[in-house]
């Protein structure tokens, strides 16, 4: 699986993982391993045709902080902590990656599945259970499978 990025790193050390887990919680080992290899970007492949026929671009890529590197302005541990606390993410959902209007990318922890969240069609009026019910949509079971359907 290769990345086409235009920019990023791939020197995260251990230590960045645990200190990023300590506050995140666990990142799922297929994606941790895409995060070896390019810590942040934004993606050249961006483009996820559904099975469906429908088109997700994840155009950001989050980064997880490094020691000793200035702070990006949005990390996986900053919105990943902001969106838990507004509840607009299920709980055992880790963000990864957004498109151009601000909708997420997630994992789910629970099986290593990937999910797309609108957040431009939540519903005030309705309880973060039932608006993650109504709008989430499940794009690929497995990590690896989204990011090799990636296209320009």
């Amino acid at each position: 699986m290769a990345l086409h990025t235009t920019f990023g790193s791939s020197s995260l050390s251990d230590h960045d993982v645990m200190s990023t887990e300590r506050v995140i919680g666990p990142i799922p080992d297929t994606l941790l391993a895409i995060y070896r290899r390019q810590n942040g970007s934004v993606m050249e492949r961006s483009l996820f045709v559904s099975d469906a026929g429908d088109d997700y671009a994840m155009d950001y890529l989050f980064p997880i902080p490094e020691e000793g590197l200035e702070p990006a302005g949005q990390d996986i541990v900053r919105v990943n902590t902001a969106l838990q606390q507004q509840q607009l993410i299920p709980a055992d959902h880790l963000v990864f990656g957004m498109d151009g209007g601000g909708n997420y990318f997630s994992v789910a922890r629970c099986d290593g599945s990937v999910w797309y969240h609108p957040l431009d069609t939540w519903e005030e009026d309705q309880s973060p259970a039932e608006n993650h019910a109504r709008t989430m949509e499940r794009l690929s079971d497995q990590v690896t499978d989204f990011f090799d359907k990636l296209t320009e």
